[in-house]
């Protein structure tokens, strides 16, 4: 068993450095924040299992002297590793969804991190510590489920429910795994008779093991989109002109105006700004006095809080 624990391990690490790096180079070719936030979620994923390593090192001469103070820093690091991706996770729902309100895009990591602290402090040491513990995680992960089932509940428009519709396969699988996930935590601190031993390393995350198979599931779903999207200009480098159609037919840029309210005649004063048209030719393009396009371009900048022309195409490739 041991033996295949190990390269399971192995398995899920170089999953993980695989994805996070894909992830990265779709970022610094696309400049999108998911790819950012995807990258940043695997990379601290890849620690927060790597860490298995330290601890059968760290053991591997049975110190049990170094039992309590090693959890406590190991356990801080499991805050840290497991808050880190599933903060990044959140933060990428929260860009994909065009969520801007900083107070809920930070409190699900504050509350993930003082209520896991909080239950390696205020507890007693037990079986049910560690339970509510880890339970933090499949906590945090119910949020976002849930509130991507609000948002899509919420959604007016047709648009909106289509994006969040075509993403329904993993979206399910994610509820049924972080279903069992929290159920093996129930199973491993509460019923197994494992969880009556004194077990330094039943506190590691890496005993979750349907965790780690819904993170692989998270890896595929991830790494098949960012390599798409390195196929897609490795293949066919988009011209501008080209890149937008593309962008507009997937309803970004009717998400994009309807997240800054821009209204109708903006929005196609846009599109022909994306295209790179000045006042003179979008005017001529739509019919329209070169005051007329002057006014939209104003309104359309100060809806979306950018100084110019250029940081405007900026900021929708970024958040399209």
């Amino acid at each position: 068993m041991s033996f295949v624990l190990f390269h399971f391990t192995i398995v899920v690490l170089l999953a993980s450095v695989l994805t996070s790096a894909t992830c990265l180079s779709a970022y610094l070719v696309s400049h999108k924040r998911l790819m950012l936030f995807a990258f940043l979620g695997f990379l601290f994923y890849f620690f927060d299992v790597a860490w298995v390593f330290q601890d059968a090192f760290a053991f591997a001469g049975g110190d049990v002297a170094l039992g309590n103070s090693y959890l406590l820093v190991r356990s801080l690091a499991s805050v840290v590793a497991g808050g880190g991706f599933l903060v990044s996770f959140w933060l990428l729902i929260g860009d994909y969804l065009g969520e801007t309100r900083r107070v809920l895009l930070i409190a699900p990591g504050v509350v993930f991190a003082a209520g896991s602290i909080g239950m390696l402090v205020l507890l007693p040491e037990s079986d049910l510590q560690r339970f509510l513990f880890y339970s933090m995680r499949g906590a945090l992960l119910l949020w976002m489920l849930l509130y991507l089932a609000y948002r899509y509940v919420a959604a007016k428009d047709e648009v909106e429910k289509n994006r969040l519709k075509k993403h329904r396969a993993i979206y399910v699988l994610l509820w049924v795994l972080g279903a069992a996930m929290v159920a093996e935590d129930a199973y491993s601190f509460l019923f197994s008779e494992a969880a009556q031993e004194t077990n330094i390393l039943s506190y590691f995350a890496e005993r979750n093991y349907v965790e780690n198979v819904l993170m692989l599931c998270c890896m595929f779903y991830a790494f098949r989109a960012a390599f798409r999207s390195l196929a897609l200009r490795f293949d066919r480098p988009p011209k501008q002109s080209d890149k937008l159609k593309e962008t507009i037919a997937g309803g970004s840029l009717m998400m994009y105006g309807k997240r800054h309210q821009l209204s109708e005649r903006e929005q196609e004063v846009l599109e022909l700004v994306l295209l790179g048209k000045d006042n003179q030719n979008i005017a001529s393009s739509m019919h329209l006095a070169p005051g007329t396009v002057k006014v939209h371009v104003h309104n359309i900048l100060q809806k979306t809080a950018q100084p110019n022309r250029q940081t405007l195409i900026q900021d929708f490739w970024k958040t399209s």
